[in-house]
């Protein structure tokens, strides 16, 4: 019984979670390690998500072979998270990759700021993700992974937000952890 109330809840936790907050922001994407690696965040410069993909192949016919390529492409999808967290996000790139996503965002919404604007932007989110970097290590989890027979690899997407880590949060305090 205690079961069904704590998933009863989670639930509606996150249903909460997905219908509050700010509905009219749109949220920009930025791209790295060739594409590896997307990071979605608010024109406010708030971390919204963050996505990595890998890939393993498959290098036999035994019948958990799947299973350990599956397992092999979400260590590295994680480990290109931490990669990035490591180096990406203190370079140079990181500043350039998210200024250029802002400005195209920006043409898209038929608005414009400053270079002071998207300069503080750039600034605020690449404090936000630091100061979410354990949060959203421990967040990630496989949204989706795919078998390409062809090539018989294997491609996993891992991913974190701010909404999952919250309601992994508010979960965890429902069990008493």
């Amino acid at each position: 019984m205690k079961r069904i109330a704590i998933i009863a809840m989670a639930v509606l936790l996150s249903a909460c979670s997905t219908f509050g907050g700010k509905k009219d922001e749109k949220n920009v994407k930025s791209e790295f390690f060739g594409g590896d690696i997307k990071i979605t965040y608010t024109f406010g410069g708030e971390f919204e998500s963050i996505s990595s993909s890998g890939t393993a192949k498959v290098t036999s016919n035994a019948p958990d072979a799947a299973e350990k390529a599956y397992i092999v492409a979400s260590l590295r999808a994680r480990q290109q998270i931490v990669e990035f967290m490591k180096a990406e996000l203190e370079s140079e790139k990181f500043k350039q990759t998210v200024y250029e996503s802002l400005q195209e965002a920006e043409e898209e919404l038929k608005a414009s700021s400053s270079a002071v604007t998207k300069d503080k932007i750039t600034s605020e989110l690449q404090e936000n993700i630091k100061q979410k970097t354990n949060a959203i290590l421990r967040g990630t989890y496989v949204e989706s992974k795919e078998f390409d027979k062809g090539s018989s690899t294997v491609k996993v997407v891992v991913k974190s937000s701010v909404k999952d880590i919250n309601t992994a949060k508010n979960l965890s305090r429902l069990m008493g952890n």
